[in-house]
């Protein structure tokens, strides 16, 4: 039996539409949203390690995050599991069916893959670790989650 409590997905403002909740709410997981928890205009600074805090893992689209070594830097000293989806053209619906179709592999991710981490969510639902915290949390060749 497993005993491992099952993560907690914060959605932040870019993901946080009525599609994607939507999609979500038949889902098992549990789901934050900035907009129940934060003013729009929180400085990432300060709600990252408050969703770390509460034992989330954010989901953005922000996919600027991982080209910027300084929002790395950041992601990464906050303390975060953070997944990005990288997936360009998708209309709501389509980044819903994405977030739905990624599920199972964002679960079995963070079991994997202690915090802080950034990973990558492609349209098929696979996930790609981005930064490890050091060396030797890289994943060898064939053993990532896609």
């Amino acid at each position: 039996m497993n005993s491992a409590p099952e993560p907690v997905f914060f959605l932040d403002r870019t993901l946080d539409t009525t599609l994607v909740r939507e999609a979500l709410q038949a889902q098992p997981d549990t789901f934050l949203r900035h907009a129940d928890l934060f003013e729009p205009t929180t400085p990432d600074a300060e709600w990252l390690p408050a969703v770390t805090a509460r034992a989330g893992f954010v989901l953005t689209q922000e996919r600027r995050l991982h080209y910027n070594p300084l929002e790395l830097r950041a992601l990464l000293a906050s303390g975060s599991g953070t997944f990005i989806l990288v997936a360009k053209g998708l209309t709501g619906t389509g980044v819903a069916e994405c977030l739905v179709r990624a599920l199972p592999r964002l679960r079995r991710f963070v079991g994997r893959h202690p915090r802080p981490f950034v990973a990558k969510v492609y349209v098929d639902g696979s996930v790609q670790l981005v930064s490890p915290p050091s060396s030797e949390a890289k994943e060898a060749p064939g053993k990532g989650d896609k």
